[in-house]
């Protein structure tokens, strides 16, 4: 399958120019960020390539098909005549998700299920449809040999409908090496826009002072080895009838880049005992553990902290807690007061970045800061900060 197919990627609000720019960097065609995602062109390799290579993204749909709608005997008799069996594995299962705004047809539930009946007279019946419901918990795998179904998004925006296939599965921020978490943690594409916002780049030292699982110095360690994203992961057009298994391993390889060989030092600080042995496991699994120094430490061991071995010129990331996630942001203002005095004490020149959803609390640093991305994290809406200290 050479065609050249219409995708898009979808993102977290407030990274699409982020990822327009990361696509454009895996030579992907006509990247264009628009609301929710980028759209772009390309081939079966350019499908591999964004779902290998993407760190931003969360899911690579393909358009099966597009065209106008107002009833739905034409909704189903269009979806009973498309080529469903190059996109969707019968031991997989099928999920349809529809939207509707400004249509004739509004009714979700109705429109799914003609797409459902179109797939079902295609195929035969040869392919399982399931419910929402039956995904696992954030739409993840389901447990053991049973795999996340297919999604079939469907959208209707003033009758024109627009049907798409997701070719990830599992969203691309599960890198594959988080198994346990700490409280409320950073997920990976928001860790990697704070990393890009930041200034750092492999090689120059890091320091996270609230590690809790270890997402931020993780994600930077898998960039210092010249790891793509989703190297370790497997992805829903695996299963596909037309998967290219050769031309998939051989982009896996091409993404890889040369290791960095630097003496600079990635270091994860938690004053939780267990929360470092969980980010300890994740590292291990992500397989760069040997690139990071976990410590049990607080901000406050501010003495104990290896500075000396960082050198000059290091970053300070932080997700720390913020209000909503961990209680009223007034107690927490000496925690993040606390993470302005550890970044002055760092070698300079210090690069800056920070997560919170309260503009008061990065304030409270008194660090010379500045609102870099706007996004929202499980619904709430947080904000990436920059800084410099020279």
């Amino acid at each position: 399958m050479s065609e050249r197919l219409r995708l898009f990627v979808a993102s977290a609000p407030g990274l699409e120019p982020l990822l327009e720019a990361e696509l454009a960097a895996l030579g992907v065609e006509e990247a264009t960020a628009v609301p929710g995602g980028v759209s772009c062109f390309g081939d079966l390799a350019t499908i591999y390539r964004i779902n290998l290579g993407s760190a931003l993204g969360l899911r690579v749909l393909v358009h099966i098909a597009e065209f106008f709608a107002r009833d739905f005997r034409k909704l189903e008799r269009v979806a009973g005549a498309l080529e469903w069996e190059r996109w969707l594995a019968p031991e997989r299962g099928v999920r349809v998700r529809a939207h509707a705004k400004r249509s004739r047809l509004y009714h979700t539930s109705g429109i799914a299920e003609r797409i459902e009946r179109g797939i079902e007279q295609r195929s035969k019946g040869k392919l399982r449809l399931r419910a929402d419901e039956a995904q696992g918990p954030g739409g993840g795998e389901l447990g053991e040999g049973r795999r996340e179904p297919t999604l079939i998004q469907v959208r209707l925006v003033r009758d024109r409908c627009t049907i798409s296939v997701d070719t990830t599965g599992t969203l691309l921020h599960k890198r594959g090496w988080r198994e346990q978490t700490g409280k409320a943690p950073l997920r990976e594409d928001i860790a990697r826009a704070l990393l890009n916002a930041s200034g750092w780049t492999p090689g120059m030292a890091l320091v996270d002072p609230v590690a809790g699982s270890g997402t931020l110095v993780i994600e930077a360690a898998t960039i210092a080895a010249g790891l793509p994203p989703g190297y370790g992961r497997t992805f829903s057009f695996m299963d596909q009838p037309e998967f290219d298994r050769a031309l998939f391993e051989g982009i896996r390889e091409q993404l890889r880049r040369p290791a960095v060989a630097s003496e600079a030092t990635l270091i994860a600080c938690e004053r939780d005992a267990g929360a470092i042995e969980a980010a300890q496991a994740n590292a291990e699994r992500a397989g760069v553990r040997d690139r990071i120094v976990f410590l049990e430490r607080s901000v406050g061991d501010a003495e104990a902290m290896p500075f000396a071995e960082c050198g000059p010129g290091v970053a300070l990331l932080a997700n720390p807690p913020w209000g909503l996630r961990t209680g009223d942001p007034a107690r927490l203002r000496n925690l993040y007061a606390s993470l302005g005095q550890l970044a002055e004490r760092l070698p300079k020149p210090v690069r800056i970045g920070l997560v919170t959803n309260e503009t008061s609390l990065a304030k409270a640093t008194k660090l010379p800061l500045t609102r870099a991305v706007a996004t929202d994290q499980g619904g709430v809406k947080i904000s990436l900060w920059r800084g410099a200290i020279e």
